[in-house]
């Protein structure tokens, strides 16, 4: 108060202060400035005395005072010196010594270099700061991200540039070794002059955006570990081709999923090195293990165990059920990464350095593996398949309980994806979590790899006991028809393939009839093709046939539930359980690209050819769309340059119309199916929301998954129509999306426009509406977008029942879900 006001009153004194205190106090200015002023004048009166340190009476306040200054004066300046040596701090590109070039620096840092050279000098100290010398580059290249690779099944390739800098990357695997060679043609020119190129890296196992140490097999000569870091450094070599490059070579059951890295260049001592970054995440990405790779080993090292242990070392239950089950496996059949360890699996109570290791999870969805708990199927507890008659009389008695009263919009949350190997008590904590914050049910895939791992033969158990705790706690369950695979799509975190008799089955087939197949010859076995919906191959049945006998079991088995827990059923139809071609797969598509399509089969071909001859356009028969690629912009695509033309035209039209077919084929079953017990069924229909005002107005990523939404032509429309006339609802995502985050090149993403789009479809076709999230969700801004739409939702999913949603956003969480209870459904076919 003294110094900040100089006509104050100290306390216990009625004296003013002096005249001279009162002409330097206050003078206006912040306390920075006042500061900066105070410690100018003290500086001045040293140097204006011609005072060394040693001179100084350093028991004087004055002293005192200056010492204190100074050393916090030269604290600021040595972080200053820092930032300036090491680069910009906003962009990282180099600092000129005088100003910094990206505008986030100070002007005159030579300024402040000499004057911390002079206090330091004053304090006796013999720090020096050799001059920069001027740097050969004069800022920092940045490069664009990484497209992720196109691939084939043994190689991935991505390059990425910008400015001056070019970066190729090939990912191989042969001889049960994974090699990743990273080269450039700009770090040769860098090593020709005598430069280092550095690549400073990581791994990231499980793809979670953090750097870890890498393993040490995967060190190339004369690379080491660093003390205390994640990350090492291997110096580029020259190649004979004129390349700098490097080598890192893995065995394949050690690769880790992603390598994370960056690059700088090093010109010698004295001088800045410049440093090339990702402008977006601040390193790069390379793709080394994809999940496609890593299903093959997993299976591999699976077989190879099984063949070395056999039965006689025990087994691993599949489902992690059961209270108190110990999976038990010989140390030789671990294969891959270790499994996540938590109280909350199966086998998370015991201690690790104890545990045995637990088989891969190729292992763990095979058969062979079962639990030592009475898992294993006996003749008591064989899967029932009732008779049609008493089906319809067990019909009767499940509608007498059917009641669909509610007024609010219903909300529920998805569970997650690898919930089989959960403990029982463990989700039920956590189902009374969203029970106490006001969740009026939950979401669970019912895989079809799980349940059916032999022809006919049904296992429903961890579902069942799922269904009765839900029961138990107050909470319904609607089940997802799941006849895709899960693994290589946004968001999955396990993996569990298709029946392996049903793959075995297929390459019998062939896969290029039984998946869907681009014009790379790349066949997708995420789902089996459309085209063979109708063909005996899966032991004398059709897929459709398979999948109409897959949800009869599950009515047989679980009709004593209907409306109690279970009053709706969403059919899957496609890849994630959409309505749709698989059109963009992970290991080949990056955002936000359009896709391609998957027309190149032989049933696709076979069905385009027949439609061609059969209209007239026999020329058109052997004339396939060539896109460019899954991530080639449509501006520069021959074909979406002609989707306006008579052929794009025919061609969009036949290609939707056979999704449409496929649905109308599924649908038509699970109705004859369910409806007697009055239970509703949906459909989900995946939200394209980018290149949704894409300039060419075609609609590309739309329509490469099978939604003609282009040349006037509403494919919604044509969905919805479909939906009313089986009476399923129209599920779609997105919802939680917000148009003007990605509305510029190359995204031109328009999420509620086309959230609009799809429930205005629905309304119009007197079909229900319902809703989800895309992606997972846990700023309030997702959560407000998700209330607004809510009033046009008869239903809203919420994905996914995480730790987090459960732990440090749970109170945000129950905040949405109390404003979601006064909000109305709306009445099917009344207008918003």
């Amino acid at each position: 108060k003294r110094r900040g006001n100089p006509g104050a009153v100290t306390r216990g004194s009625c004296r003013r202060r002096p005249a001279a205190a009162e002409s330097s106090g206050r003078q206006g200015g912040s306390r920075r400035t006042r500061l900066g002023r105070r410690i100018a004048r003290c500086s001045s009166r040293l140097e204006a005395g011609g005072l060394e340190f040693s001179e100084i009476n350093p028991m004087s306040p004055p002293c005192l005072r200056a010492m204190r200054i100074q050393m916090c004066m030269l604290a600021l300046l040595a972080a200053l010196l820092a930032v300036a040596d090491a680069g910009c701090c906003r962009t990282g590109g180099i600092c000129d010594p005088n100003v910094c070039i990206s505008g986030a620096g100070t002007p005159g840092l030579q300024g402040i270099r000499m004057q911390s050279e002079q206090l330091l000098s004053l304090r006796g100290g013999s720090h020096s700061v050799a001059p920069s010398k001027p740097s050969k580059l004069q800022r920092s290249y940045s490069i664009s991200a990484i497209v992720p690779p196109a691939a084939d099944p043994t190689h991935l390739m991505a390059e990425a540039s910008s400015g001056d800098m070019d970066v190729h990357m090939v990912t191989s695997r042969k001889d049960n070794t994974i090699e990743a060679t990273i080269s450039s043609a700009k770090a040769a020119e860098f090593l020709k002059a005598g430069d280092e190129v550095v690549m400073h890296w990581a791994v990231d196992p499980e793809d979670d955006g953090e750097w870890h140490r890498p393993p040490k097999e995967m060190l190339p000569e004369g690379t080491h570990y660093r003390y205390k870091k994640h990350s090492v450094q291997t110096k580029l070599t020259l190649t004979p081709e004129g390349l700098g490059q490097v080598v890192l070579s893995v065995p394949d059951s050690l690769a880790p999923r992603k390598l994370r890295f960056i690059f700088f260049v090093h010109h010698g001592e004295g001088t800045q090195d410049v440093w090339f970054k990702n402008s977006n995440e601040g390193d790069f990405e390379m793709v080394v293990m994809p999940e496609l790779w890593r299903w093959e080993i997993q299976n591999r090292d699976y077989e190879a165990a099984k063949t070395t242990v056999g039965r006689s070392s025990g087994s691993a239950g599949i489902f992690g059920f059961l209270k108190g089950q110990k999976p038990v496996a010989d140390a030789t059949t671990a294969g891959g990464p270790p499994e996540r360890q938590s109280s909350d699996l199966t086998d998370g109570d015991e201690d690790p350095g104890d545990r045995a290791p637990s088989p891969p999870r190729s292992a763990e969805l095979d058969g062979s593996w079962r639990p030592l708990h009475k898992l294993q199927r006996s003749k008591s507890a064989e899967i029932r398949h009732l008779n049609k008659e008493k089906r319809q009389a067990l019909a009767v008695e499940c509608t007498s309980r059917h009641n669909d009263d509610r007024s609010h919009v219903k909300l529920s949350v998805m569970l997650p994806l690898d919930l089989h190997k959960w403990r029982i008590n463990s989700l039920e904590r956590r189902l009374l979590k969203l029970k106490e914050a006001g969740v009026h049910g939950v979401m669970c895939d019912l895989w079809w790899g799980l349940c059916e791992v032999k022809p006919k033969t049904y296992d429903f158990t961890p579902y069942l006991e799922l269904t009765k705790a839900c029961e138990r706690i107050g909470l319904e369950v609607e089940f997802v028809m799941s006849f895709h695979r899960c693994g290589g799509n946004v968001g999955d975190s396990c993996t569990v393939p298709l029946p392996k008799w049903v793959t075995q089955c297929a390459d019998k087939l062939g896969r290029d009839v039984a998946y869907y197949t681009d014009r790379k010859k790349y066949t997708n076995d995420e789902y089996i093709s459309c085209m063979a919906d109708e063909i005996e191959f899966l032991e004398g049945r059709t897929p459709v046939q398979v999948y109409e006998d897959y949800m009869i079991a599950f009515v047989d088995n679980f009709h004593q539930h209907f409306h109690k827990t279970i009053s709706k059923v969403q059919i899957g139809m496609g890849p994630a359980g959409e309505l749709r071609f698989p059109s963009f797969p992970l290991i080949k598509w990056g955002y936000p690209g359009p896709g391609d399509f998957q027309c190149f089969d032989k049933g696709m071909k076979e069905s385009w050819a027949k439609w061609c001859s059969n209209n007239g356009k026999k020329d058109w028969a052997h004339k396939h769309p060539d896109t460019g690629g899954y991530n080639n912009e449509p501006q520069n695509s021959k074909f979406w340059k002609e989707a306006g033309n008579d052929y794009g035209k025919a061609f969009l039209t036949w290609y939707s119309n056979e999704l449409l077919a496929h649905g109308d084929r599924i649908l038509s079953r699970a109705k004859n199916i369910f409806e007697p017990f009055k239970i509703e069924i949906s459909g989900k229909i995946a939200g394209l929301h980018w290149l949704y005002m894409d300039s060419t107005h075609t609609h590309a990523a739309e329509c490469a998954a099978g939604y003609y939404n282009t040349n006037k032509n509403d494919a919604y429309v044509n969905i919805a129509k479909l939906f009313k006339k089986y009476g399923a609802t129209f599920d779609f995502t997105c919802i939680e999306l917000h148009t003007g985050r990605d509305t510029d090149h190359p995204y031109f993403s328009d999420p509620e426009a086309l959230v609009w789009q799809a429930r205005s479809a629905a309304v119009a076709a007197g079909c229900k509406f319902a809703g989800e999230n895309a992606l997972p969700v846990s700023e309030w801004e997702g959560y407000d977008m998700i209330l607004k739409k809510a009033k046009h939702l008869d239903s809203f999913c919420f994905l996914r029942l995480t730790e987090d949603l459960i732990g440090h956003n749970y109170d945000q969480f129950k905040h949405f879900a109390h404003k979601m209870h006064p909000i109305k459904r709306p009445r099917l076919g009344a207008a918003a």
